[in-house]
């Protein structure tokens, strides 16, 4: 497409896309993106399998939000893991009892830097030589998610682990296998829904390089492959594009007026995202956002066009 373009994206596929974003964008004439994980379609505040089919054939794009909505990047350890322990106490993005960002079953892997003895913190601090450290690492598999207390994650892991782990230079990180199901293995499921998306929103705005190689290995679009709020210039590749937010709590009107000034004049394409369910995307919002993108010569798109 020549010139500047817009493409709006709404995230986890709410029912707010339909009920509340669609009468917006059909006034308009103009369509929008959905990243969608197909196990939450039916389920209460989504979309359904008959409203996302409709929202398809207005011409709105379909894109891969993962099979369960995993977060993709490593998470460090908040402390030391020994051996014999099964729970690893992390530092965010896990949420207990909820099926999304980790959940029982995952391939996770320990890595980082084990110690030979049993150094205490003070020793690592002032840099103590007492034991070596070697890199370790060993495949875990979760069994559950919990918290330990006072509200902070720990994942629970099936077998006792194997070595001892230093909170200050491990981590906790999806195994490729998890990975590869997490971006590529969804396809099946959307496949078996009529879709073949061609563009894939890493939940969370989350990706590690092995993550972002492998999306961008099957995918033509990675939106969220950089989350910065600068447009992406002309020539930008599809699989290195980064995505601004449409929501009230991300951006003021006169932030998103400055970003779309940026994206007319360098004819290159901007990305405004957001959660229709959520307050922060009220309807007259993306309305606003819409009118004022128009006003600079903005075409609304899907990155498939």
């Amino acid at each position: 497409m020549d010139g500047p373009a817009l493409v709006l994206v709404f995230d986890d596929g709410f029912a707010a896309d339909y009920e509340q974003i669609r009468p917006v964008l059909d006034e308009a004439g103009v369509p929008a993106c959905l990243a969608i994980v197909p196990d939450w379609l039916g389920e209460e505040g989504h979309l359904d399998a008959n409203r996302l089919a409709e929202l398809a054939d207005d011409g709105w794009e379909v894109a891969a939000h993962g099979r369960k909505h995993r977060f993709l990047q490593a998470r460090r350890l908040r402390a030391d893991v020994a051996p014999g322990e099964t729970e690893i106490p992390v530092d965010d993005h896990v949420f207990p009892g909820e099926a999304h960002a980790v959940v029982a079953g995952d391939e996770m892997e320990l890595v980082g830097e084990s110690e030979g003895d049993q150094r205490n913190a003070s020793d690592r601090a002032s840099g103590s030589d007492r034991g070596e450290r070697h890199a370790s690492r060993e495949e875990v598999r979760v069994a559950d998610t919990v918290d330990d207390g006072s509200g902070d994650p720990v994942v629970v892991v099936e077998e006792l682990i194997d070595g001892r782990y230093a909170a200050d230079e491990s981590v906790l990180r999806p195994a490729e296998a998890l990975l590869r199901d997490e971006i590529v293995g969804v396809r099946e499921e959307f496949r078996e829904l009529g879709y073949d998306p061609t563009t894939f929103v890493f939940p969370y705005d989350a990706a590690d390089p092995r993550a972002w190689e492998i999306a961008a290995e099957h995918y033509d679009a990675l939106p969220n492959a950089g989350v910065r709020s600068l447009p992406n210039p002309p020539g930008t590749p599809g699989t290195n594009l980064r995505r601004y937010y449409l929501q009230t709590t991300h951006a003021t009107m006169p932030e998103i007026e400055t970003y779309l000034d940026a994206v007319a004049g360098l004819a290159g394409v901007g990305i405004l995202a957001g959660h229709s369910a959520w307050d922060s995307v009220p309807p007259e919002r993306v309305a606003a956002v819409v009118e004022e993108a128009r006003e600079r010569g903005i075409s609304v798109t899907t990155f498939g066009d």
